[in-house]
């Protein structure tokens, strides 16, 4: 059995798969409406014409989806800055775990980088909730999506750790390519980006030996920081809801998600590449006969969580933010009154949109910003 046999759920499509993915994509009724997003002012027959010439994926990524990208970034992004891009090893694959603030701008922006480092592309990991969506799914195919699949039983989520962790290790050891995963499922909704233990646990898989089993996934830990937080007021609300009763997703929720923070304004726009996580770990002394699992795992998840905490760059709206929440004017040679009152009128504009205790609200909201100043370790 092939590669792409034994991966067939998970995997994203290959080249010779390009021409029936686009042949869906031009006859989803709902991508007329997206192709004047992805092509505006270019009437839907060209589009469709254009398409059906790619014949490759990086063709498709190339020409489709770095010249959106350069469109959205140009339209709502201020300035987009990057740094650690040196610490990728071009002769290896690596496994970047980032933190999670937007669905698909997170690992979008950093293959803008790429591109413009002339660096390749890395495969991106996609929950499996969002494959339902029929355009979403043959688009991130053809993007090297990689499907993550959750949920089911205890046996069957087993099964799927054991089935994503020999993915992972196949692709990045083996084929010396790369992926993008999330540090947790779902997008930080609070500011604080803290990687979860289940995410080491699923990539060793059914593995004994961990140390060698992480190692080998070549990490590097991923920042990205949003000057204007993605989807600042659905975080806001779930929050707020979550504070006294379960949340529930609306119908569509995560796909207006995707739309509200792709085409939101977010100001500037930096991420950070960490130190990969193997030079870290020949520097620790892991004694693994006297430590449990679940201790080295938690030595791998702190050290992630330090280099996404170090390589998160903090704007003047955190440090605005973290002053007003304490009643504090520690920060304040690091932004103007000007930048403050914009700041103020930004969130209690917010705020307004939001039925509820308006205090308990503004307090969610200005904590969002606030909690990656604790983080970073900037307070006193």
């Amino acid at each position: 059995m092939n590669f792409d046999e034994e991966f067939e759920k998970i995997r994203p499509y290959n080249d010779s798969e390009v021409k029936q993915a686009i042949e869906n994509i031009i006859a989803d009724e709902s991508f007329k409406k997206v192709s004047k997003h992805l092509f505006p002012n270019i009437e839907f027959a060209k589009v469709a014409y254009f398409l059906k010439n790619i014949k490759t994926i990086e063709e498709f990524q190339t020409q489709v989806s770095y010249k959106f990208l350069q469109n959205l970034i140009k339209n709502t992004i201020d300035e987009l800055t990057s740094s650690g891009v040196e610490n990728i090893n071009l002769s290896k694959g690596h496994l970047y775990i980032a933190n999670h603030r937007d669905i698909v701008l997170d690992t979008a922006l950093l293959q803008a980088i790429f591109f413009e480092n002339n660096l390749p592309t890395s495969e991106i990991t996609v929950g499996d909730n969002l494959t339902a969506n029929s355009l979403f799914r043959e688009i991130g195919k053809l993007n090297k999506m990689f499907t993550l699949y959750r949920g089911g039983g205890k046996i069957q989520m087993y099964k799927n750790a054991v089935l994503h962790s020999k993915y992972i290790h196949q692709l990045v050891r083996e084929r010396h390519e790369s992926l993008w995963i999330a540090q947790r499922d779902g997008r930080t909704k609070d500011g604080n980006d803290k990687t979860q233990q289940g995410l080491l646990k699923m990539l060793i898989g059914d593995r004994r030996d961990i140390v060698p089993a992480i190692k080998e996934l070549n990490i590097i830990p991923v920042s990205t920081s949003y000057e204007y937080e993605p989807c600042f007021k659905e975080k806001i609300n779930e929050l707020y809801i979550s504070s006294f009763k379960e949340y529930v997703k609306a119908e569509n929720e995560d796909m207006n998600s995707v739309v509200t923070g792709m085409f939101s304004q977010k100001g500037k726009v930096h991420i950070g590449l960490g130190t990969p996580l193997n030079k870290i770990i020949e520097n620790i002394n892991l004694n693994t006969e006297q430590l449990s699992n679940n201790e080295i795992i938690d030595v791998f998840v702190t050290e992630i969580d330090k280099q996404i905490y170090k390589n998160y760059k903090l704007f003047p709206n955190n440090f605005i933010a973290w002053d007003i929440l304490n009643n504090s004017n520690q920060f304040k040679n690091e932004y103007s009154t000007l930048q403050k009152e914009k700041f103020e009128k930004y969130v209690n504009d917010t705020v307004n949109k939001i039925e509820g205790d308006k205090e308990k609200i503004t307090n969610i909201a200005l904590s969002i910003y606030a909690n990656p100043v604790n983080n970073k370790g900037f307070t006193k």
